[in-house]
Formats: C-alpha cells, structure tokens, sequence
C-alpha cells in the first residue's frame, strides 16, 4: 500500500464545531480552482458541500446541470435544456435548502442566474465559468462566495484513488466507486417495460443514489429529482420517507434504490405513490419475489447488478 502523506496545512477558522480546530491540506491530483470573490473565507462545511456539488457536476460534465448541497448532503440535481433551464427545475424540486446552500452549475452562470441566487441568499456558487456581468452584480451586490473551477469536470470523475476513513482500529483505505451504467448496461426485469424517458430517468437516478449515503431512495422525473433520502436504517424506510417528501410528484416516476430491494414494504411505498418505474441493483434473496409484486401493478423494474453502497 502507498504512503500517504498529508503537509501544507492551511488553518480553517474552525471545524464541525466552532470548539474543533480544522486545517485543509492540498493533494495531488486534487481540483483547481479560483475564489473570485474576497467577501469571506471558506469554512469546513464549505468544503464538505463543495465536494458533493462537484462529484455530482462531474457525472454530468457534458449536459446542463444543476445542484445544491447543504450540511454535506446532496439535496437536489437537475439537467435542462439550458442552464437557466436546469436552475429553474431544480429549485423547484428543493426551494428551501437553496437558501444558505451551496449551488453548482455545469456551465456558464448567467447574469439571470445570478440575480436569483443573490435573491435566494446562497452561500456558495460554483462554476467552471460565470459570466462577467454575473461576477461583477455578486461582487456588487452579495456576500456569496463565487468559486470558479479550472479543472475539466470529467477529470474530477474519480480523481482520487482511495477513500479513507480513520476508525479506532486502524485506517480503511479502499478503491473509489467507479461504477458506471448505461442503458445498454442494465436488465429489464418482469412484463412492463419502460419508456425511453422512463428509461433516461432511471440512468440519472442512479447516478445520483451513487453518491448518497446508504440507505438510500430517489425519485426523478424528466431529468430532475423529485425528493432525495438518504442514510436510513433500511431500504424500506427510505422509500417510503421519499414518497412522503415527492408527494405528487412520484405519479408516474422513477424510484431508485442505491443497492438491493430486501423487503416487499418498498414496493408497497411505490406502490402507494404510484411510481412507474423502480431501478435497483436486484438479484437479492426476495428478487424474484419483488419482480412479481412489481408485475402485478405494472411497474416497470431494472436491475443494474451494481451495488452502490456508501457508508
């Protein structure tokens, strides 16, 4: 195993905590980026929001996208026809958390985008480009840190090696998770297929439960979520609390679940929220069971035959 070494702290102001002492070390490999704006340092939480918001952009470098985090969770993505386009749809899937969150952007910020942010009082924004009539009415106008990211999205897929995690007993140090799925790549699973939209939700979905902490549930429709939960207990549970959350929104939807359907109660919650179609990653102890149950109310199944278990 490699040496890693960490040197070159640069003291945050504080922690999780304002009683925790933090530092931010460079790594090799890491993102470039820039601070265009010098109205206030960012914190530790900034960081941690920063980096959900950039795993996410990175998945969808190609395509407008848009995301928000706050407290180190992804709360909502979206892709558009445009950038504006994509903005719009994800602030109506979580206008609450965008106030004091941290919103990313795949493509260049317009000077529209801009005045909604400062109306929304975000935190952070962050780009790979914002406009220069945008720049200067933040500068002007707000407090929002405005980071500008120099690396190439799609070379911050993966971009470290290892994942670590300090525990009493040692360190974990693991691979990352590069899975990767595409329409080509999963089974349809029972009688009800899916519909090419259904089909594009799905991928989307499930690129999203990548990066969320298990147990995890998503619900998305037309390239947008509709309500994300994530690090609960079980499976079942998360389901049924994203179909709480969606409410209205999960008629007709894809639901996706971040590894294997364990309990029938999770297609009972789909069923009661009238979602469409359920992608997971199936050949679990109950799949065939689940795959029948799904049948019976016509709703359409994909197994990926990947777990993305986050811990």
């Amino acid at each position: 195993m490699e040496n890693i070494e960490i040197c070159n702290l640069n003291e945050l102001s504080y922690g999780e905590n304002v009683t925790q002492s933090a530092a931010l070390a460079p790594i090799e490999n890491g993102i470039e980026y820039e601070i265009l704006t010098d109205n206030k340092s960012l914190e530790y939480i900034d960081y941690l929001n920063l980096t959900r918001v950039v795993e996410i952009l990175a998945e969808f470098f190609d395509v407008n996208a848009t995301a928000i985090a706050r407290e180190n969770q992804l709360c909502a993505v979206a892709l558009g026809s445009s950038i504006d386009d994509a903005y719009e749809k994800v602030l109506e899937c979580d206008p609450i958390s965008v106030s004091g969150g941290t919103v990313g952007f795949s493509k260049v910020v317009t000077f529209e985008i801009a005045k909604q942010l400062k109306m929304m009082q975000i935190r952070n924004l962050i780009a790979p480009k914002i406009s220069q009539d945008a720049l200067n009415y933040l500068i002007q106008n707000s407090d929002i840190n405005v980071i500008q990211i120099k690396s190439p999205l799609q070379e911050l897929l993966g971009f470290n090696h290892k994942d670590i995690k300090v525990t009493p007993f040692g360190c974990l140090i693991q691979e990352q998770n590069l899975s990767k799925l595409t329409k080509n790549s999963f089974k349809v699973v029972g009688k009800t297929k899916p519909t090419q939209q259904q089909a594009e939700d799905a991928i989307f979905a499930w690129k999203i439960a990548k990066y969320l902490k298990s147990k995890s549930a998503v619900i998305a429709k037309d390239l947008s979520t509709k309500a994300i939960v994530q690090g609960k207990p079980n499976g079942a549970e998360a389901a049924e609390q994203v179909m709480d959350a969606a409410c209205e929104n999960s008629k007709d939807a894809v639901l996706a679940i971040d590894g294997v359907i364990e309990h029938v109660e999770t297609i009972h919650a789909a069923i009661q929220g009238r979602i469409g179609l359920i992608i997971e990653a199936g050949d679990g102890a109950n799949s065939d069971k689940i795959a029948k149950l799904a049948d019976k109310y016509e709703i359409s199944l994909i197994a990926t035959g990947i777990r993305n278990n986050r811990y």
